[in-house]
């Protein structure tokens, strides 16, 4: 089933009352430098997996974690990407724990990301007790999330993506997008990596919800969130959208207080 929402040209909530919290440099454990007033210093664990940077924001305090969130960042992301930002910094701030890796660059869902997605949810699970309650993506990091799951990734309760991009084959207007897709899979994407064309291999006990554009002229709706949604409610899966105006770049897309009310009402036991 699905539903759907229209948003604003921007989104309608502020953004200035979510704060933004000061990037964090150091490496190991280090806290938060930023904080409301009376808030405690959340934590940030780094490490690296086969290569590849990993990171785990905590709550501030002593505070267990109230659920486990994996972010997968776009093509031009790494493990920091966002994780600053207000988009996710909502949820750490609310008392999720959120962890996010390298996941080999752009490699759009291809099997070493994958190896990625286990090694990063085996170490967050070591860290904090917790598997995945909600994948985040962004972009690229739709198939990403995607393509584990496909691959026999443990499901999480709740899938959010915000311009998700679906259909591999049909990135050219995305820049470098071809390039970086010829490298990732050493040739054409293949069919079982290629999202858009493996719907039906999905988990339909997930919640999902997509932020998506009809403007969009990178990643295009009538060809990525579009049939996705259309075939995933069909196969008996809860479905939400969001659709948004405003161009692939528009980073108000990322909205902290909706991933945060998805996260809670839905994906919480």
């Amino acid at each position: 089933m699905t539903s759907e929402g229209r948003g604003a040209p921007r989104w309608p909530w502020a953004w200035t009352a979510l704060g933004v919290l000061a990037l964090v440099l150091a490496v190991g454990v280090v806290p938060l430098t930023t904080v409301a007033a009376g808030e405690l210093p959340g934590r940030t664990v780094r490490t690296e997996l086969e290569g590849q940077d990993v990171r785990l924001d905590l709550p501030g305090g002593d505070v267990d974690p109230k659920g486990l969130v994996v972010w997968f960042h776009g093509q031009g992301g790494d493990v920091d990407v966002r994780m600053d930002d207000p988009f996710l910094e909502t949820l750490r701030r609310d008392g999720w724990a959120v962890a996010s890796s390298d996941f080999h660059g752009p490699s759009w869902g291809n099997a070493a990301s994958t190896r990625d997605v286990d090694l990063l949810e085996a170490w967050a699970e070591e860290q904090t007790g917790l598997t995945p309650d909600v994948f985040v993506a962004g972009s690229m990091g739709a198939a990403t999330s995607l393509n584990a799951l496909v691959e026999g990734t443990e499901p999480p309760a709740c899938w959010y993506a915000v311009r998700p991009a679906l259909s591999l084959t049909d990135m050219d207007a995305v820049p470098g997008a071809d390039a970086y897709l010829r490298r990732a899979f050493g040739g054409a994407v293949p069919r079982t990596r290629d999202p858009i064309r493996n719907v039906d291999r999905l988990p339909t006990a997930t919640h999902y919800r997509m932020v998506a554009s009809r403007d969009d002229p990178w990643v295009d709706y009538t060809e990525n969130a579009q049939p996705f949604i259309k075939e995933l409610s069909a196969a008996g899966a809860d479905v939400s959208q969001v659709l948004v105006y405003g161009d692939h770049q528009d980073d108000e897309h990322f909205n902290g207080r909706d991933v945060l009310a998805f996260a809670n009402a839905s994906c919480l036991d």
